[in-house]
């Protein structure tokens, strides 16, 4: 019996964005702490949609953590498989908002506790019980994280789960990025979906033609490659060499960092209820839109109704 829609694996963090608007980093006197991390905005935007979540992570044993812990519990998030680590911080990155192009991030990432999920704390967690492990590519920056989440990408495949992979390129997390190419491949082979923007796509693939790209990742046995491409929209490329599109939404935007995890989780909302990939396209693309236009983007998140509301409004469905 499914216990949960996702099982979300990875960076549970503290992100500190500027509350002045316009303002760089240098001279930015005050911040606001959110969720952050790629699997944790997606558990955060899927379960405000409706869908079951769950997280798998470590985050350090320190008061950033238990803020983190309260925020996603009083979400409705189950954090059973949140491993809190006496011996490493959680991990936090700096925003600087200055719309509508420029936002610069600094990440303090020095030995995160994420990046020690254990082989024990994979063998704990719900993945038989899940319909889909979502994991991003920062869990495989190093070991133990690396080993111990393909290991748990195996135990999905065997278990009959859908694995989704956001590719999740951070370029200063990784001093080569061959590396990050050839750990995102070997994720490829075990993973149904594979979401990312056309620059996460060519690298990791290691083709600099996005079309190329995406036939290598299908080779590997994906299912679906989802490219995103900010204001320009998305499409999926299929294993039957279909592209399936949608028109993305025209909105003002005051934040981008995020957009593509609210994108992640309206797709997957709308994979997960069986509808059609344009559809599924179309409502990623919602999501993304809605998210651009706000502050945050795990406490931002919109949910189902407000979703509903903005498509109506603009005469789709």
């Amino acid at each position: 019996m499914d216990t949960f829609d996702i099982l979300s694996v990875g960076r549970l963090a503290g992100d500190l964005y500027a509350t002045q608007v316009g303002v760089p980093l240098s001279a930015v006197k005050q911040f606001n702490l959110y969720v952050g991390g790629c699997p944790a905005n997606v558990a955060v935007g899927a379960r405000r949609l409706g869908l079951r979540t769950a997280m798998l992570s470590r985050v350090g044993n320190d008061g950033i953590a238990e803020n983190l812990l309260s925020f996603m519990r009083q979400e409705g998030i189950n954090t059973e498989s949140v491993t809190c680590d006496p011996n490493h911080l959680t991990g936090l990155a700096f925003l600087s908002i200055l719309p509508p192009e420029t936002f610069p991030l600094v990440y303090y990432r020095p030995d995160p506790a994420d990046l020690q999920l254990s082989l024990e704390d994979v063998r704990r967690a719900p993945i038989a019980e899940s319909r889909v492990l979502f994991v991003a590519g920062t869990n495989f920056n190093a070991d133990p994280s690396r080993t111990s989440v393909l290991w748990g990408m195996e135990q999905a495949r065997a278990a009959n789960r859908k694995v989704v992979l956001d590719i999740d390129l951070r370029k200063s997390l990784w001093p080569e990025l061959e590396a990050f190419g050839v750990n995102l491949r070997t994720a490829a082979r075990l993973s149904d979906i594979v979401i990312g923007t056309e620059e996460e796509i060519v690298t990791a693939a290691g083709i600099p033609d996005v079309k190329h790209a995406t036939d290598l990742l299908l080779a590997l046995g994906v299912e679906a490659v989802a490219v995103k491409r900010g204001s320009a929209g998305a499409e999926v490329y299929t294993a039957d060499g279909a592209i399936h599109t949608a028109k993305p939404f025209q909105v003002e935007v005051l934040n981008v960092l995020g957009a593509g995890d609210a994108w992640a989780s309206g797709f997957l909302y709308a994979y997960l209820n069986g509808w059609d990939w344009e559809r599924c396209v179309r409502f990623g693309n919602a999501t993304g839109a809605i998210i651009v236009t706000r502050h945050a983007c795990a406490n931002d998140m919109p949910t189902l109704a407000e979703v509903q509301a903005f498509m109506s409004s603009q005469g789709a469905n």
